[in-house]
Order: structure tokens, then sequence, then C-alpha cells
């Protein structure tokens, strides 16, 4: 009997020494798939960006594309047609403008504005031309100085502009002498004359107070579409005065108010430890 429980405690004390081993064995696999696991969790931040640091999820990740980030809007007014409209009777105007910022980057930018314009003896033909209609313009901007400032930059761009008005012209048809009729005041009248144009533009934005900034602006704009008409189409809705050239050099000065959404970050979204 007692040698029976010898030998009992005797395999037992050795299966003890056998599964010691194997138990510390486990905890260091447990250990390493732990830290693996924080180490696969962990992510670097990038704390130089414009603004605040990129921010994390719940699970640790960075939030949102590492691309498209809405960092503000701008809204706005041209302030060329509101300055005409007050120093010439004869041109009431407005244009309003708004574009997304893009991690300051990126601007996709849209605008609507509307003319009445009237003018006297326009040229020899006419006695009164009058054009009233609106215009619409959208496209993006490329901010080349997107590290430097948040709310000044210097940004090349393409747009399409598109305009739809009716003009009205009144002229002096000289009759025929021959039978005696003299001259005579007629009209004529167009709707719905629609035109459109490319424009590649220049902006400089300086900034003024608080996100106030002042745009200063140049589009070199090219015809696309100007359909013949019977009237000559001497003033169009955010072309203005129209000459017979295929291209010409316009330009704005705007006063935009940038609305902050998500912070601006200059530099490329944080990424796991590999």
């Amino acid at each position: 009997m007692l040698s029976y429980i010898t030998n009992l405690y005797r395999y037992s004390l050795l299966g003890i020494l056998l599964v010691l081993p194997s138990i510390g064995i486990a905890q260091v696999v447990e250990s390493d798939s732990t830290d693996q696991m924080v180490d696969s969790t962990g992510v670097l931040q990038d704390t130089t960006a414009l603004g605040e640091p990129w921010p994390l999820n719940k699970h640790g990740e960075p939030k949102g594309s590492g691309y498209f980030v809405l960092s503000g809007i701008r809204l706005g007014a041209d302030l060329r047609p509101l300055v005409q409209s007050a120093i010439d009777d004869g041109m009431s105007a407005w244009t309003l403008y708004g574009d997304l910022m893009i991690r300051n980057q990126w601007f996709l930018t849209a605008e609507y504005g509307q003319m009445d314009r009237t003018r006297t003896s326009v040229d020899s033909d006419f006695f009164n031309y009058r054009s009233v209609g609106s215009f619409y313009r959208f496209g993006f901007e490329y901010n080349v100085m997107r590290k430097s400032s948040v709310d000044s930059g210097l940004s090349f761009g393409l747009k399409y502009a598109n305009s739809t008005f009716d003009q009205h012209a009144d002229y002096y048809s000289t009759g025929n002498g021959y039978w005696g009729d003299g001259a005579t005041l007629k009209s004529l009248t167009e709707k719905d004359v629609n035109v459109s144009w490319y424009e590649f533009t220049v902006s400089l934005k300086l900034a003024l107070w608080k996100g106030l900034t002042a745009d200063f602006g140049f589009a070199y704009t090219i015809k696309r579409d100007f359909p013949a008409t019977a009237i000559t189409k001497n003033d169009i809705p955010g072309w203005y005065f129209n000459k017979d050239d295929r291209s010409r050099l316009n330009f704005q000065y705007r006063l935009l108010y940038r609305i902050p959404l998500f912070p601006i970050y200059t530099q490329p979204r944080a990424k796991k430890k590999q």
C-alpha cells in the first residue's frame, strides 16, 4: 500500500513538472500576441499638421478619408458687378460665390449671377439696347500655397460657364426714299439666347481678418458656343461686354468669409505601424 502511494506521488510530481513549462510557454505566447495586438492598434499621429492632430476613432484608427477632408465652406460675392452697378445707371448686376475647401488644397467652386444692362446708341445701327439674364459658373482650383496659410493662397483653376439671356434692340429703319418712306423706329427682340465658355483662372487670396478673405483673380475666357443671332450680343451676363474676339481676359475681386468645419491637415493621414 505504501509503495502504491509512493508511486502515485512520484507520477503526480512528474506530471506537474511536465505541465508547468507548457503553461509558461502558453503565457508567453499569449503575452506576445497581446503585445502584437496592441502594436497593431497603435497609430502614428502627425502632430506637425496645421490645426489639430488627426483625430482617431474608438478603435484607435484615423477617422475619415485620408484625402477628402471638408475643411470649410467659403461664401461671398464678386464686387466687380456691384461697383459697376453703383457707378453706371444702365447697369444692375450681382454675383454670388461659394466653394468647398478640401484640406486647403482643392476648392470646388460655384457661382451664380444676374445682370440687367441697358445701353443707348451702342453703334450707328441701334438706338437702344438691353440685355437681361443670368449665368452660372462652376469648376475647381488647386492651391499651391496650402501649407503656408489657412486663408491666404495662390490657386490655379479650370471652370465652365453658361449664360442665358433675353436681348432687345430699338433701331432706325431708313426706309425707301423712292417710295417716299421716311426713317422709322423699329424693335427687335430675341428670347433665351444661350452661350457658354471655358475659363482658366489665377487667383490670389489674402487674409483680412478672422476668416475674411479678399480674392483677386484673372480669368482667361475662351468661347465654346456662341450661336449667331439677329441682334449683336453686346452684353452677356457673366461675360460682360462682348466683342468679336474668340477669347478675352476678365478679372474679379471677391470678398469671402470662411466657415470652418473640420481641422485643416497639411500632412498625410496617420498610418498603422507595420
